[in-house]
């Protein structure tokens, strides 16, 4: 921890910090303390010979993703970080797998704790946070099964004899979705070089996040938030975002909901036919009754498309506080971000489709118009004109459907927009939210860092800056009243 040593003799002010001592007369001095500890975007602790590094555990839905993440430490807090992902694998199934084998997550876990610790040098395990975050997969569960998974990684991971590197039960959670949607903005914005640039927070992109069962919108409006406002501070600035996640809106459990629309508009039938699946594709599942449903496709991109809408219907005028609103009572502001980055599942069905213009912009009419013609295509077909893997064609139906739906019904866009960015990677790296919430980590353990600093943090209190402010003035008037033959 970085400490300042002052004394004072004949005029001559003399400072310590981090073991380096300096001469200089008061005036000039006090104006360097005063700028040090003061502005905590002027105060550099390090040099950027010293590597750091964080370990990620991205628990989704489907499967867990390890992700080691390397960065020199930066010298200003003003500055961006300078992020690498020096390694990342996949691990399948997903956590909540093991939701009735809670002994297993142990071994699960291992693997990755194990990949981490040898990539991450030894003598920098001590000093390497650990994050553990679950997604929608969990989000989904029944709050018991949530919460014994968690605890139960909790447990394993809170072991210092297995697990070296620096443990916080607070870093090993499951995401809300609105703070998924903001880290995802974060990756965004990170990644276009954004933060530390000096760009007002109308030039940030906004975000839509598509998963498998959830998705998110997140932007920095051009008004007032009057609901789901998420802040975020970056590089020395605080932005206000709107974020909001609509569970059960993923790609896959859309999938589900028309199944189970189907489902209870005939009771009794154990073969349904599927107008957002192709005719020659047929799936069976398991209902929630423990009957097994034969779903065979119809290429009925009309009837496909009346269930869809039924699940994005916004609320009637007089039940919409505050107003205005995008699916059911869920306020929404105006669409204020000029660009928008559509992410994960928002790439595959345009892309598929031929949606996307030279510049990689969404044309919402033409994979309206496409997706249309794609539903009514058989199976064959459809792998023929496309080249997409058989398991795949029917999910490109669905979702060349709802996509231009929620946009414009839902969230407001024009059909017309030319607004929104179709990418999987920005500057050759992938938007990822898990980048995003590492970078919102740090952002927050330098902040407290800096206080410690500062010496306003103890007992895991956070006291207001304030009251350190007022300490320092009365000693900058009484060092100004001793040595004002000097100053």
């Amino acid at each position: 921890m970085n400490r300042i040593y002052v004394s004072g003799q004949s005029g001559v002010l003399t400072l310590q910090w981090t073991g380096i001592t300096f001469h200089r007369e008061m005036g000039t001095y006090l104006l360097l303390v005063l700028s040090m500890i003061l502005i905590p975007n002027s105060l550099a602790t390090h040099t950027t010979s010293a590597w750091n590094y964080g370990v990620m555990f991205d628990a989704g839905s489907s499967s867990s993703k390890l992700k080691i993440y390397k960065w020199p430490t930066r010298l200003s807090t003003a500055d961006a970080f300078d992020m690498d992902l020096i390694y990342t694998q996949r691990y399948k199934p997903g956590i909540s797998d093991y939701v009735d084998h809670l002994n297993d997550i142990p071994t699960y876990l291992e693997k990755m704790l194990n990949k981490a610790k040898s990539l991450v040098p030894s003598s920098q395990h001590h000093s390497t946070p650990l994050f553990m975050m679950a997604t929608a997969g969990l989000r989904v569960l029944a709050e018991s099964d949530a919460i014994a998974l968690m605890t139960s990684a909790r447990q394993y991971l809170g072991n210092s004899t297995i697990n070296p590197f620096t443990y916080n039960q607070h870093k090993v959670r499951i995401l809300s979705g609105e703070e998924e949607g903001a880290y995802a903005w974060i990756a965004a914005n990170y990644l276009r070089n954004f933060f530390g640039s000096n760009k007002p927070p109308s030039q940030a992109v906004g975000v839509l996040e598509m998963g498998g069962g959830s998705t998110q919108i997140t932007f920095v409006p051009d008004g007032p938030i009057l609901a789901n406002m998420f802040p975020v501070r970056m590089a020395g600035v605080t932005y206000y975002l709107y974020a909001h996640s609509y569970l059960y809106y993923g790609q896959n459990y859309m999938a589900k909901r028309i199944r189970r629309y189907l489902e209870e508009e005939s009771p009794f039938e154990t073969e349904l036919y599927n107008p957002c699946m192709l005719r020659g594709d047929n799936v069976s599942y398991s209902t929630e009754e423990g009957v097994t449903v034969i779903f065979r496709g119809d290429s009925n991109p009309d009837k496909c498309l009346e269930i869809i809408n039924s699940f994005l219907q916004s609320a009637a005028e007089n039940v919409c506080y505050p107003k205005p609103c995008a699916i059911g009572q869920i306020y929404q502001p105006s669409l204020g971000t000029d660009i928008f980055f559509a992410i994960s599942a928002y790439v595959y069905a345009p892309t598929t489709l031929r949606a996307l213009d030279p510049f990689g912009r969404l044309q919402i009419e033409t994979m309206n118009t496409s997706a249309h013609q794609y539903c009514r295509m058989t199976l064959t077909q459809a792998i023929n004109a496309t080249g997409t893997a058989a398991e795949y064609a029917s999910g490109y139906c669905m979702m060349g459907l709802y996509i231009p739906s929620l946009l414009t019904a839902s969230y407001g866009f024009p059909s017309t927009t030319q607004r929104i960015q179709v990418a999987d990677k920005i500057n050759g790296e992938s938007v990822d939210w898990a980048l995003g919430a590492v970078l919102y980590e740090l952002e927050q353990i330098e902040y407290y860092k800096w206080l410690e600093t500062c010496g306003e943090v103890s007992g895991g209190q956070r006291p207001e800056v304030t009251s350190f402010v007022l300490v320092l003035f009365g000693l900058v008037t009484f060092f100004t009243a001793k040595f004002k033959h000097v100053l």
